[in-house]
């Protein structure tokens, strides 16, 4: 399973469609419990694992197949300690050990997909839902034309969602945004709260009164002496889940509603108490991020709105139209699954979006056969293959030197080319100035050897940090 979250849901489906318990293995398990465990797969008495990324390393004995469920899902990538990806090494594994490895997903990775187009993979497709129930109908709201002015939230929105209120169904809108407000500027002098050790802005959080660094941790008072007169008066800019769950409340007063976000269900009684309010309709709407689109089963829930169906991706990710095929086509998966009549609402800014259009139609692999090509056009993973190098450091200028001088060695390797260096998006994070670059050779060449040997070899300051991460998902 792509998150640990997903194996306590999991575990109970399990048990009910095979009638035992599965072990579950993941970062969280006490030591204790891992202990058991991994004795029991040595001496061959444990035969089932449900587990996360690390449960590919275990030393099974005889295993007979692996099943990567949500293999699309960017999570199984390791950006930090030993980075890898858990699909890739599990493909490899089974072939290592010569046994089935099944990649479930609603729509695959572009990897997987151009692997099944090359015949390389057997594609087995369930056409149907369970139980033969439609997928939901699709709204687009045009932002633009709906004059929603001080609200995140439309007055057409709420007509749809108060048919499903008065049907005694749940509903769940839908912002990928942890917290209240994902800025905070000050309208007598204009600073900004930024992050000290990350280029970054703090994210306030309303539950714990803070505004919090989504990448370092770092947490501070909002309170900020100002340079005009006074404190600092913050306008709130942006929503996060927070700000839409007090919108929601003060629409519908009478509705139960709850937040569907890591911030909320960090601990485990959390989380169970809320998937129980969920199965038994004690909440009628949810207000959720994209935790909320990995593979979990609402009965009640027919009706879906994206609060800001964003296509635009920033322009520094390769992946972003991949990755919001994915996303949206799961999203939409959440809604009516034992309804003969769903809704996904989106309400956007960019009602022309190509994307989004081929995606209500319900043309994902379409889309996937246009990325497809485009990458191919592009010279663009998979048709190549990209190694990034990051080079940190205490000081700007010494990790853009540092990748300057590593760029003129790398250059002496044949057949790849090498780009950069630049600023990582991102420029900073934990402390440390980023700086990029990126390689990029033919998909059958075997150069990874030549590429340490050469990174090996060099004299490197301890001032600066390489990080080197092979076939990137992440380019911030």
């Amino acid at each position: 399973m792509p998150e640990i979250f997903l194996t306590n849901e999991f575990k109970s489906r399990f048990e009910d469609f095979f009638g035992f318990e599965p072990a579950i293995w993941h970062s969280k398990i006490t030591p204790k419990n891992k202990r058991i465990i991994w004795k029991g797969i040595i001496k061959n008495k444990i035969k089932l694992i449900v587990g996360a990324r690390s449960a590919l390393l275990l030393p099974f004995k005889k295993l007979g197949l692996i099943v990567v469920d949500e293999e699309h899902d960017v999570s199984y990538k390791q950006d930090e300690g030993v980075i890898y990806n858990a699909r890739d090494m599990a493909i490899s594994r089974a072939s290592f050990e010569k046994i089935p490895i099944h990649l479930v997903t609603s729509i695959p990775s572009i990897e997987t997909y151009n692997n099944i187009q090359n015949k390389k993979f057997r594609h087995v497709k369930i056409i149907k839902r369970f139980k033969d129930y439609p997928l939901p109908k699709t709204k687009i709201i045009n932002l633009n034309i709906s004059k929603v002015k001080d609200k995140f939230i439309s007055d057409e929105t709420i007509l749809y969602v108060n048919t499903f209120l008065k049907k005694k169904e749940q509903v769940l809108f839908f912002i990928n945004r942890r917290g209240f407000a994902p800025y905070l500027i000050c309208k007598k002098c204009g600073f900004k709260q930024v992050c000290p050790n990350c280029s970054m802005y703090l994210t306030f959080h309303k539950k714990r009164n803070k505004a919090i660094c989504h990448h370092c941790s770092l947490e501070k008072k909002i309170k900020n002496k100002c340079k005009r007169e006074g404190d600092c008066n913050f306008i709130m800019y942006g929503p996060g889940v927070e700000k839409i769950f007090d919108e929601v409340q003060k629409i519908f007063p009478e509705k139960k509603v709850e937040i569907f976000s890591s911030d909320y269900m960090k601990k485990k009684q959390q989380t169970d108490a809320l998937f129980n309010k969920i199965n038994n309709n004690e909440v009628d709407i949810l207000i959720g991020t994209q935790m909320i689109s990995k593979g979990f089963n609402f009965p009640k829930l027919n009706c879906v709105v994206v609060i800001d169906a964003d296509f635009s991706g920033r322009g520094y990710d390769l992946r972003t139209t991949e990755k919001n095929i994915q996303l949206y086509h799961q999203l939409s998966g959440r809604a009516g699954r034992f309804s003969s009549e769903s809704l996904i609402i989106y309400q956007t800014l960019t009602p022309e979006d190509s994307t989004l259009n081929e995606l209500i139609k319900n043309k994902s692999e379409q889309l996937l056969k246009i990325e497809l090509f485009k990458r191919k056009k592009n010279k663009l993973p998979p048709f190549v293959r990209l190694i990034a190098i990051i080079i940190s450091s205490n000081q700007h200028d010494l990790s853009i030197m540092g990748a300057k001088e590593i760029k003129i060695h790398l250059k002496k390797i044949n057949n790849i080319e090498v780009l950069g260096p630049v600023d990582s998006p991102l420029l900073k994070i934990k402390k440390k100035f980023r700086s990029r670059l990126l390689l990029r050779f033919e998909s059958g060449v075997i150069i990874q050897k030549k590429i340490t040997n050469l990174l090996n070899s060099l004299k490197i300051s301890s001032k600066i940090k390489l990080t080197v991460d092979v076939d990137p998902v992440n380019f911030s």
